[in-house]
């Protein structure tokens, strides 16, 4: 039993370890390049393309939404008073049908920052810019 659990746990370990160090590595881009100061929230948005979604502060104090593609060197930085708020992202999807959301997630598709909002099943595309209401998309 004990072997058996030991494996997986190993599996768990090797498989999560190339989300680990790309997380790392996003972060210290992030620092590095886009004057982000301090992070708050890493997550992984994987749309038309991946990108690694960090949320943090630059060194003026300002909220800050940091996009790093995995497959090009293109970072995104946009100011969070550039574009509406999360919280503003889940009230338009709940307007358009979402029950408990359950993720937010900072990304990046249709040419423009996005909110991906989670409910249940069914992702929601909310214009950061401008709040328009995009798609919804169940699995």
């Amino acid at each position: 039993m004990f072997v058996l659990t030991f494996s997986i746990l190993y599996i768990i370990e090797v498989s999560a370890k190339p989300f680990l160090e790309g997380q790392q590595e996003a972060k210290q881009i992030a620092m590095d390049y886009a004057g982000v100061a301090s992070i708050t929230k890493v997550s992984r948005y994987t749309g038309e393309s991946s990108y690694y979604s960090i949320t943090g502060k630059n060194q003026s104090e300002e909220d800050v939404l940091v996009l790093i593609p995995e497959e090009s060197s293109a970072i995104l930085v946009y100011k969070a008073t550039d574009g509406i708020s999360q919280e503003e992202a889940k009230a338009i999807a709940k307007e358009n049908g979402a029950g408990e959301v359950t993720k937010v997630t900072f990304g990046y598709a249709k040419n423009q920052p996005i909110w991906e909002i989670k409910s249940g099943q069914t992702y929601y595309m909310i214009s950061f810019e401008n709040g328009t209401f995009l798609s919804k998309e169940g699995i």
